[in-house]
């Protein structure tokens, strides 16, 4: 168990740092749910997390494959690739981040090896999954994850941004407490009161290195065992060390702008969430780097 001063301190911390919510996690034991704000918020790229899970169900349920390639299932020159560069791209090409696009498709890079962090070609996975198992996005994560895991207050929304094919992005809006169940989880790979819901394997390998250029990022999901990391929008400036070097090496963890986060370390059976509005909280590097003080 955590000290319980050490509980009463990460509570203090995530109210000093405009948090709206925070949840810790240990031993299958809430010992922290802190809700400033009650109400489900926008947990921004947390959800490449949760939605990576989700396509591990598919894989499962044999709707898809993550070595498919993305011209199976999208019709042709859904980029601004050429043709043959085109039919490079497959379902991991856009989990790594290795596309060789930029945010309108176009080239950039060279695909499967360049990093770079590309939210448009990430909403055409949902894209995907949603032609191909037949179901809305709410729907199939309802009814594949979201009510065995008992997420009540997690909802995927539209936004106003769209993609090139005139679609809507999608963001996910939950809570601290459904997200650490989430974390649980993963803690368990995949499975969920006696029930293997995702493949323990596929588990594992969304927290594998997704490159040479940033081993810190996997599929969805980033770990701390990397070497070196390339932070988002600043794909030139490579950073030497752990991406959290106060953290444990297991840690693994989605993350999300504005201090949005789940933290999952296995070796400790601990999940920290946090929630914050956006431009209130701040910055997450301080957060962290007195969240990991305290748990040390």
């Amino acid at each position: 168990m955590l000290n319980p001063q050490v509980i009463e301190s990460i509570a203090m911390l995530a109210e000093q740092t405009g948090s709206a919510q925070c949840c810790v996690v240990k031993g299958g034991q809430t010992v922290l749910d802190l809700k400033l704000q009650p109400e489900a918020l926008d947990v921004f790229a947390v959800q490449k997390g949760i939605f990576t899970l989700l396509l591990g169900i598919a894989e499962e349920k044999y709707i898809l494959e993550t070595l498919d390639n993305t011209n199976h299932h999208l019709a042709p020159e859904w980029t601004q690739l050429s043709p043959w560069d085109e039919a490079k791209l497959s379902i991991e090409s856009l989990l790594t981040m290795t596309t060789g696009m930029d945010d309108e498709l176009a080239p950039l890079g060279e695909i499967n090896k360049t990093w770079r962090y590309n939210n448009t070609a990430y909403q055409y996975l949902k894209e995907i999954l949603t032609q191909q198992s037949d179901m809305a996005l709410q729907d199939l994560s309802d009814a594949w994850l979201f009510r065995h895991l008992g997420m009540q207050e997690t909802r995927w929304v539209d936004q106003s941004r769209r993609m090139p094919n005139g679609k809507a992005f999608t963001g996910l809006q939950s809570t601290a407490g459904d997200l650490a169940k989430i974390g649980e989880f993963v803690l368990a790979e995949g499975k969920w009161a006696g029930r293997q819901i995702v493949p323990g394997h596929f588990v594992r390998r969304m927290f594998e290195p997704g490159s040479e250029e940033n081993p810190a990022w996997g599929w969805g999901w980033w770990n701390n065992s990397a070497t070196h990391y390339v932070q988002p929008m600043r794909e030139k400036n490579v950073v030497q060390g752990k991406l959290i070097p106060d953290a444990p090496r297991d840690l693994v963890l989605a993350r999300g702008a504005y201090g949005n986060f789940l933290y999952v370390v296995p070796s400790q059976a601990l999940v920290i969430v946090r929630t914050c509005y956006p431009q209130t909280g701040k910055p997450r590097q301080e957060f962290e780097k007195q969240l990991w003080a305290l748990l040390r």
